[in-house]
């Protein structure tokens, strides 16, 4: 009995890193931002008011809220596009090796084992694209062993076949014929369907 050791291949630490450190440094750029709009837009406010006779203002929050809902409204509409630029640029880095990955599956659906399954070198999913590239020719060897034993098979009853039209049928040629048909069970009953 052999043990498969489980393997990650969908969160490769290198592409994890690079998407969270993205992230943290968007949403630092982001809180930086807010508090330099805020503390610009709050020094311009105070010195209108400084040099005004009248200050018609009772408390803080009339003079800054203003200020620091239009600071919040201003950097969140940057952020929200920085992170649509980096979910566009993740789909696109993920989109085209799904793809790829996907069309050579449903090639394999329908019978195609001899196109392997690649990647761009640069591509993320290399190891699972080489691991389905592995039960790719494992099938396909799987197949070719069945195919091997059909023939063996068709050539055993032909031979089975023109005895018994002679009238000679022998028991070493239906022994035979019955010995490939359980060769070919086997075979065939590797695939648990």
């Amino acid at each position: 009995m052999t043990f498969m050791v489980r393997k990650i291949y969908l969160i490769k630490k290198d592409f994890q890193a690079r998407f969270i450190l993205r992230f943290v440094a968007t949403a630092t750029a982001w809180a930086a931002a807010t508090v330099v709009l805020f503390v610009m837009m709050a020094e311009r406010r105070l010195d209108e008011i400084r040099y005004t006779s009248h200050i018609p203002v009772r408390t803080t929050a009339e003079l800054l809220l203003p200020s620091a809902l239009t600071a919040q409204f201003v950097t969140l509409l940057i952020f929200a596009a920085s992170l649509a630029y980096a979910i566009h640029d993740l789909w696109g880095r993920l989109s085209v090796p799904l793809y790829s990955i996907k069309k050579d599956l449903a090639g394999m659906a329908v019978g195609d084992l001899v196109s392997p399954v690649t990647l761009r070198g640069d591509d993320e999913f290399q190891d699972l694209a080489g691991e389905l590239d592995r039960m790719r020719q494992d099938v396909r060897q799987k197949i070719a062993k069945i195919k091997d034993r059909h023939d063996g098979l068709s050539r055993v009853a032909g031979e089975l076949q023109k005895s018994i039209l002679k009238g000679k049928p022998s028991v070493s040629q239906a022994s035979l014929l019955r010995e490939t048909v359980e060769r070919m069970k086997e075979d065939v009953n590797v695939f648990k369907c």
